[in-house]
């Protein structure tokens, strides 16, 4: 593939990626509006084998399929609409950034001279968007329980790695929320490169000097 033919394809996710979050985003304040209840959940792993809970429930109350190892809780109203738009234009920015910095990026490098003053830094800002997603989507488990679960203070305790749930009518069970590896590679990758090209970047203008 082509730098030119990668230009339209980075050009054509980016649009892609704005019009996916816009829509969602206001498809997801809508919901309350048709009176739907929002299904909210959470990969869970039990301490020993708990009773499930009733798969139908009112809002506001919670149960767990324990075949399936996850936590579940029926929400209405406009605060986890919200809350839910916000966390998809988050998502939404950070993969924005990132493509938009790529973009520059494939700019490039299709001039003659590949290793531009502004590379290393797009290259950096590329590798910390990613870094920024990983932490979004970690991050993102966690409030959403304490926001959402009822007395999630009183019957939770957060470790970083885990949350350890002991409701009063249950046993106790944990959440892990998924660290995503795959991303904090890639942006780490990608800040090796930024120094990689920072140090052709300095050979090149040594290069000019001498010339």
């Amino acid at each position: 593939m082509t730098v030119k033919n990668l230009s339209r394809l980075i050009n054509l996710a980016l649009v892609a990626t704005v019009l996916v979050t816009v829509v969602t985003s206001v498809f997801a304040l809508l919901l309350p509006y048709f009176d739907e209840h929002l299904l909210t959940t959470w990969q869970i792993e039990l301490s020993h084998s708990a009773q499930s809970f009733n798969a139908v429930l009112k809002a506001g109350e919670w149960g767990i399929e324990k075949n399936q190892g996850v936590l579940f809780i029926q929400t209405s109203g406009f605060g986890y609409a919200i809350s839910r738009a916000i966390t998809i234009l988050l998502i939404g920015g950070l993969v924005t950034y990132a493509l938009y910095s790529f973009r520059t990026f494939a700019g490039d490098l299709q001039s003659e001279r590949p290793f531009q003053a502004s590379t290393p830094d797009l290259l950096k800002k590329m590798g910390l968007s990613l870094i920024a997603l990983a932490a979004l989507l970690y991050i993102e488990v966690v409030t959403r329980f304490y926001l959402f679960i009822p007395n999630a203070t009183d019957i939770a305790d957060f470790y970083v790695t885990h949350i350890k749930v002991s409701p009063p009518d249950t046993e106790t069970f944990f959440i892990f929320p998924g660290v995503e590896w795959g991303l904090i590679i890639a942006g780490v990758f990608l800040l090796a490169i930024a120094k990689a090209f920072a140090l052709g970047l300095s050979l090149q203008t040594e290069n000019d000097e001498i010339i």
